[in-house]
């Protein structure tokens, strides 16, 4: 079945796939639609993290990680292509198919070169 994506309207499956983070297994996980969530042992069970919006200064979702007292924020975009996506070619860059920054489902993104993601992101504009 499928579902429409809130952010960016793209078709959707309609249940999250749930994957554990990449250095963060067991503790935190990414779903297809860019959603995160933690581990809280005191309660068993898994939450949902607060995702920090886009701002002036910075156009991605990004969201807050810890561990062993150390923390570091990282791009949604990212974790839902590092856990979903294949990058056969070891590409370093994840494109936003359809332009929009804050869709971070996993339909809408796409592994890409530098070089590729810049054409692609200068196509966008010219449609515009």
């Amino acid at each position: 079945m499928m579902d429409r994506c809130v952010e960016c309207g793209l078709n959707v499956q309609k249940t999250d796939r749930w994957r554990d983070i990449k250095g963060y297994e067991g503790k935190y996980q990414i779903s297809d639609k860019g959603e995160v969530q933690y581990w809280d042992d005191n309660k068993k069970e898994w939450i949902t993290k607060a995702i920090k919006k886009t701002n002036k200064n910075n156009k991605y979702n990004r969201v807050n990680l810890t561990k062993s007292r150390d923390s570091k924020l990282k791009y949604v975009h990212r974790l839902v292509a590092e856990a979903f996506i294949d990058n056969p070619e070891n590409k370093e860059t994840v494109d936003h198919i359809n332009g929009k920054r804050t869709c971070n489902c996993a339909e809408n993104l796409d592994w890409k070169t530098q070089k590729e993601n810049n054409e692609a992101y200068e196509n966008q504009k010219r449609k515009k």
